[in-house]
């Protein structure tokens, strides 16, 4: 979890009334952040990642403000009209495809503020921007360019221009190559013909993202005004971190102002800073939580959060602020109120029945299947329960069972919910074949089918003898300890050889793995396996 380091002296500032090391100490863990040392007018405190917008001093500063109550409720943060632009040309949208941006005049900074600010953007970079692939964040000095802006792929070779800390100029390709930081990320930009760059109107580099900022816009203690950069591969997080830094800049007393950004086909007015709406029954909050505590403590807690709060009729509208991403369902808000009541002192009641607890249905059939199979001699494995179309039919060559398919996946390795258990096995067997051989793996597990979950066996040997002969003992052992009735029947199954596949009962099937199946496995062995749905 990130760890920041907050000057006492630079919080108490921002504080509408100081807090002594000891008050911060008390108040710290009531936030639900671990102070791991607080020495030399220094506090070092470790907060859970899901809470990007106290990474920062500015941040903390704010938090601590409502908690304490010197400024409940919501923290209001107004953005002026845009008065300039800055245009996305077509030859970036496929490197960086989204860029928001946005200006913060006015603004107060000495040395330990430059500090909080630098720091900020380097935890957002490892954390909601994942190391700069999904976000990557600019903050330049606004005084020496000249409006409007252009986001652009440059060529590998032009326009040299000097990095921050340098005092040569420098190629995109040699930034890469020779600067630290260049080094650092390059895998980032890794087969791009067309580097991302930033200029001004008169095609001074502010910046190179996601790798270093040009020395041009440095910040330094005389920065006044301040242009913030934002552009990654995800718009959420792009947001994210374009509000929670426009809020800490306007924390150093700036005003936010909007910049209108010019897409080929659309453009967006940003920073949005307009607070998101969201509602919670009252009832589903006090059950959750297990006391009603009523309206006016409720709507007390609320405002400790920094939020602020409506009940209508018996509905909660809570009004979040935009650099609260963390907030997204109604038990999100409950956590706040928890928070916000202080969760040492919230009523403790003993329970008012007594129950003891009993295996599930599935437990007796999860247990002989282990049984079962490692009295055979198998090992029980876990496979991931995402798999891919590849995986699940195209090498075996089946068809599709409804499963159900993740509506933005990372990547096509993991995009649906596994229908089926032997590829997952195969899978696994792939990343282990240098071991020795005989190979015998099981898993119990959940599959999905038609949209609905169904526990499901899976086992697999990998030989340098597999026969159909030994595929039948296991399965028939199976089929005994859990009381699989019938007689073997041969069937088809694309996943099996034909003629060397058969069933047992209408759920268990087993025989020799194709050697299609195999060799698209990477295995050059034979191998001998099979499935029994409930």
């Amino acid at each position: 979890m990130p760890v920041i380091t907050i000057d006492l002296t630079d919080l108490n500032r921002l504080l509408t009334q100081p807090l002594s090391p000891t008050e911060l100490c008390e108040a710290i863990p009531l936030l639900g952040a671990d102070l791991d040392e607080v020495a030399n007018d220094e506090a070092a405190i470790e907060f859970f990642p899901d809470r990007p917008d106290l990474l920062s001093t500015e941040g903390v500063a704010r938090a601590l403000r409502a908690f304490m109550e010197q400024s409940p409720g919501l923290a209001h943060c107004p953005v002026a009209k845009p008065k300039t632009w800055l245009s996305v040309e077509p030859s970036i949208t496929e490197i960086r495809p989204w860029f928001l941006g946005g200006i913060v005049r006015g603004v107060v900074l000495d040395n330990v503020a430059l500090r909080s600010l630098m720091e900020l953007q380097e935890k957002l970079h490892v954390t909601t921007g994942r190391k700069r692939r999904k976000a990557s964040i600019g903050i330049h000095d606004l005084k020496p360019l000249e409006p409007p802006f252009r986001f652009y792929g440059c060529s590998l070779h032009e326009p040299a221009f000097i990095p921050l800390g340098y005092d040569e100029p420098m190629t995109p390709e040699e930034i890469l190559q020779e600067h630290p930081k260049g080094i650092e990320y390059a895998h980032i930009l890794e087969g791009e013909k067309r580097y991302p760059l930033i200029v001004d109107s008169q095609e001074q580099v502010l910046s190179m993202p996601p790798i270093i900022n040009g020395q041009l816009t440095a910040l330094s203690e005389d920065t006044t005004d301040v242009l913030i950069d934002v552009q990654g591969l995800d718009r959420q997080a792009v947001e994210t971190c374009l509000n929670i830094v426009t809020a800490a800049l306007v924390e150093r007393g700036g005003s936010a102002e909007a910049l209108e950004i010019r897409y080929p086909s659309e453009k967006y007015i940003v920073p949005d800073m307009t607070p998101r709406k969201h509602r919670a029954d009252h009832r589903y909050l006090t059950q959750l939580l297990g006391w009603d505590p009523g309206a006016e403590q409720m709507h007390r807690a609320f405002r400790r959060c920094g939020l602020e709060p409506e009940l209508h009729e018996d509905e909660w509208v809570v009004q979040v602020p935009a650099w609260r991403a963390d907030l997204l369902h109604p038990v999100d808000l409950l956590e706040e109120l928890a928070i916000g009541l202080e969760y040492e002192k919230l009523p403790e009641y003993l329970p008012r029945l007594a129950t003891f607890g009993m295996e599930t249905a599935s437990r007796p059939r999860e247990r002989g299947c282990r049984e079962a199979l490692l009295g055979l001699g198998f090992q029980e494995v876990v496979s991931l329960t995402l798999s891919s179309a590849r995986a699940q039919h195209e090498l075996p060559q089946r068809e599709s069972a409804g499963e159900a398919h993740v509506a933005n996946p990372v990547g096509e390795e993991y995009h649906l919910l596994r229908p089926a258990l032997l590829p997952g096995l195969l899978e696994l067997l792939r990343t282990n074949r240098h071991h020795e051989l005989p190979q015998r793996i099981f898993e119990v597990g959940w599959v999905v089918r038609d949209h609905a979950n169904r526990l499901a066996l899976g086992w697999i040997e990998l030989n340098s003898r597999a026969p159909f002969s030994k595929a039948r003992a296991t399965a028939q052992a199976v089929a005994q300890r859990l009381g699989v009735e019938g007689e073997a029947q041969p069937v088809e199954d694309n996943m099996f050889i034909a003629g060397r596949c058969a069933s047992l009962g209408d759920t268990l099937v087993f025989g020799e793995i194709h050697p299609r199946v195999l060799e698209g496995c990477e295995l050059g062995y034979p191998a001998i396996g099979g499935e029994l749905l409930w």
